[in-house]
């Protein structure tokens, strides 16, 4: 499903960001990938979802090369992907109902199609009555919940999950986490998560990758207990 083989990320300005990174992730795992501010986790997501290619290496997602698509190529192969980022990055001016049926829209979807599929996922998150309020008229872990139904709409593969608890209190961050485990055993979806919660991470537990520096430091198969000091 996802394969870095010697992946290595250099930026223009000189900035080394990976290091011979070597992962692979099957179809259906829930992973979590943690590490310090600068550890490359942002630089990682960046090359999974296409918006930065490595340097030297390959980086394969649901079977394409990723670094070797073409620009025009990249946005029909983030269809495969959906990413749910800490701010929510919903349009305020939509309703709830419109910010998911937007993912769609612009994929061409016609509209009958859109209707259904904007009430299933909305099913899924369990936000059925609020089709019509807007953003800003609900609490932080609704906002999240609109955010992961939006990102689901389109059935991706891979869900990528950017610090989805970052803005949330530790009540909310379970509530995320519990509907991140369902979509995942239910739908077969695949999941990387990017945490600084190590508590979460902990309760939770799942396949972790640290990084550090650029380089994996250690890959948690079962979800061993992770210290606060990493």
């Amino acid at each position: 499903m996802i394969e870095c083989m010697h992946v290595f990320k250099r930026y223009k300005n000189g900035t080394n960001a990976l290091y011979d990174i070597n992962v692979k992730v099957d179809q259906g795992e829930f992973v979590y990938i943690i590490g310090p501010t600068g550890s490359g986790k942002s630089t990682l997501i960046k090359l999974l979802d296409g918006e930065e290619t490595p340097t030297k290496g390959m980086v394969k997602v649901v079977g394409i090369n990723v670094g070797e698509l073409k620009a025009r190529q990249v946005p029909i192969y983030r269809r495969n992907i959906g990413v749910v980022f800490q701010d929510y990055r919903l349009l305020p001016t939509k309703t709830v109902f419109e910010n998911i049926a937007y993912a769609l829209e612009v994929i061409n979807m016609k509209k009958p199609q859109i209707q259904r599929r904007v009430r299933e996922v909305m099913d899924v998150v369990s936000l059925n009555d609020k089709g019509n309020s807007f953003p800003k008229e609900l609490s932080g872990g609704q906002q999240q919940r609109v955010a992961i139904a939006r990102a689901l709409a389109n059935r991706p593969k891979v869900l990528i999950a950017d610090e989805p608890t970052g803005n949330l209190d530790p009540g909310k961050s379970d509530e995320i986490m519990e509907l991140l485990e369902k979509i995942n055993l239910t739908y077969g979806t695949t999941i990387l998560m990017v945490t600084h919660d190590l508590t979460l991470v902990n309760k939770f537990r799942k396949r972790t990758i640290v990084l550090e520096h650029g380089h994996i430091v250690a890959d948690l198969k079962e979800g061993g207990y992770v210290r606060h000091d990493q």
